[in-house]
């Protein structure tokens, strides 16, 4: 089985991809990464896939509303983890968002985690899609030896259950041994880049024979 991306990476690039794969998404900050991660997401509406997304950036309302905009139609299931709300105070767990205290509480995204992915099986969701939006604001808490063990924990969790990880950061918040380091605990990496004419890049590194050549996404 593959989780299809057809429609939103260029034609060319990869049109899907297996079940278990982790993603790192790539790319400087206004470079349009979270369009990205929401569209690749929602492209498994269509699928029956459900979605999860940590949003360690901006408050659940923000990403719930960029998410329903990306699907233009009731998401079927998903499930928010909300690691910024609850620092002023505005937080209690309602459905489909859980809150965790800070981006730097990965014990508390990790439980929260496993109860979302409990929730997906009581409902009878088995293929999910998981984005991180985004790494960046974790390392301002955490040192990179423990995100590191609490990313391959996670990754593995989505390995193991066979569904799709896309994970945002940006290399330019972070030295390069740091995303060396972080990216090996992904299958590929999408980057993303904006061209000096303001056209949206992205290729593809890990998951195909070579990297893909800079493609413009429409």
């Amino acid at each position: 089985m593959t989780y299809n991306v057809d429609g939103v990476l260029p034609t060319g690039l990869v049109s899907g991809f297996d079940d278990g794969t982790n993603l790192l998404l790539s790319g400087p900050a206004m470079s349009g990464k979270r369009d990205l991660l929401l569209s690749l997401l929602a492209r498994g509406e269509a699928d029956g896939d459900g979605a999860v997304i940590v949003t360690a950036r901006d408050p659940a309302e923000e990403v719930a509303a960029e998410y329903a905009d990306a699907v233009a139609a009731e998401p079927r299931f998903l499930r928010i983890i909300d690691c910024v709300s609850a620092q002023s105070g505005s937080a209690t767990n309602g459905d489909n968002t859980h809150y965790v205290s800070s981006p730097g509480d990965l014990t508390g995204m990790g439980i929260e985690f496993s109860e979302v992915a409990r929730a997906a099986g009581d409902a009878g969701v088995d293929r999910l899609r998981v984005g991180f939006d985004s790494l960046s604001p974790l390392l301002m808490y955490v040192d990179l030896q423990r995100l590191f063990r609490f990313l391959h924990v996670f990754t593995s969790q989505i390995q193991s259950q066979g569904w799709l990880g896309v994970f945002s950061v940006d290399p330019e918040s972070h030295d390069e041994q740091t995303i060396n380091t972080i990216s090996q605990l992904f299958d590929g990496v999408v980057d993303v880049r904006l061209t000096d004419a303001g056209d949206r890049e992205v290729r593809v590194r890990g998951v195909s024979e070579g990297p893909t050549e800079w493609t413009v996404v429409e």
